[in-house]
């Protein structure tokens, strides 16, 4: 089993991702310094789409250069990078490119041998260098895919081109897809559970307690919502259907503003500890490195507290007892098995949270049961 990667997704404190525009490689290290004297391992980045290709045949060398620029400085620092390609979508923004506007991003041909460029250019552009883990091809493709009214599996054909495009860029990187949670709490998503665990090395979570609906349904104490990144796992796990692929918590957060009984430490190091007892469990990376300085007006209210550190670069309480956490962690051996029996998802059932209140009833201080799809009958 190997040792369980803890980061977080980076967020430049000084200009956001602006960042990209607003280059100044003291600010990115001074960051960069905070986040690994935290005791982390990894970031994730995201490359905003409008910036990297603003033309459908054009990709910015300038933004390429910057992105090299990024990975030596966390490499300086034994920070290993996961750069995501794709933002049309980032902390509740519409960044598709101008381009887009008219055209569908997932189904129309031009678009998405377009988006396919840019997923290699980054790739070649990337690969090889010490500091790459692994590629995404894109954060929260499905929000758009909604957004769009797009009809179930319309999209997985979308996402096999970008993989494919990731890995002819990037031969032997590992790849994953950033989807939410929808994909595995939902049947109708365009982009399907199947589509997610099939193309993917690394297979992505969006665990967020409040945006699943996990904090409305099942609270914030004893049987609570920061057990959610454990039953999306088992999720997922069920939807690997006997293959195993290692996990990704790829963004988990809580913000003060959905809490009314726990703090956000508390709330937090019971997440973490959760997390880290699934033995699937590859990385954990928390949302966000930094909090969004108020002086960048529009965002909604959570996005501006959801750091770990402010935007001055000092260290949140928060903050302060995730590193402990992690360090303790670090120390010890964490993986526990399900709980002893396992859930039965039927047949053409979605795992989602009326499922879910099955497995929260089951739910131990350890671990949660496992989760096994039912077969189809034989006609």
């Amino acid at each position: 089993m190997t040792e369980l990667r803890y980061g977080v997704n980076y967020l430049p404190s000084r200009n956001w991702w602006y960042a990209w525009v607003d280059w100044n490689d003291r600010d990115i290290a001074e960051d960069l310094d905070v986040i690994r004297e935290m005791g982390f391992d990894h970031i994730r980045i995201q490359c905003l789409w409008p910036l990297f290709q603003p033309n459908p045949a054009y990709v910015s060398p300038v933004m390429l250069t910057r992105l090299v620029q990024l990975l030596d400085l966390a490499h300086e620092r034994g920070l290993a990078v996961c750069p995501t390609v794709l933002d049309g979508w980032l902390s509740g923004f519409d960044f598709r490119p101008a381009w887009l506007r008219h055209n569908d991003p997932f189904t129309d041909p031009v678009a998405v041998e377009a988006a396919a460029s840019l997923v290699s250019e980054v790739g070649r552009t990337v690969a090889g260098h010490p500091a790459l883990w692994c590629l995404d091809v894109g954060n929260e493709p499905n929000v758009l895919m909604r957004q769009a009214n797009l009809p179930p599996g319309s999209c997985d054909d979308w996402a096999h081109r970008m993989l494919a495009a990731a890995r002819g860029g990037a031969l032997g990187v590992p790849m994953t897809v950033g989807v939410d949670h929808e994909p595995w709490l939902t049947g109708d998503c365009a982009l399907t559970a199947d589509a997610v665990v099939a193309g993917s090395d690394l297979v992505a979570i969006h665990a967020w307690p409040y945006f699943t609906g996990a904090l409305r349904r099942f609270g914030e104490l004893e049987h609570g919502a920061w057990a959610i990144p454990d039953y999306l796992a088992q999720v997922a796990l069920a939807a690997m259907d006997g293959t195993r692929k290692p996990l990704w918590v790829q963004e988990v957060g809580v913000s003060e503003l959905w809490l009314e009984h726990s703090t956000v430490p508390d709330f937090a190091e019971r997440m973490l500890r959760r997390i880290a007892s699934i033995p699937e469990v590859e990385a954990v990376t928390w949302w966000a490195s930094h909090d969004i300085d108020r002086r960048f007006t529009g965002f909604d209210e959570l996005e501006y507290g959801l750091g770990l550190i402010d935007a001055t670069n000092r260290v949140k309480p928060v903050g302060a007892r995730v590193r402990d956490v992690i360090a303790d962690l670090r120390t010890r051996d964490t993986r526990v098995g399900p709980g002893p029996e396992a859930l039965v998802l039927p047949f053409d059932t979605v795992p989602d949270l009326d499922f879910a209140e099955q497995w929260f009833a089951q739910l131990r201080s350890d671990a949660g049961p496992r989760i096994v799809r039912e077969k189809a009958s034989a006609a």
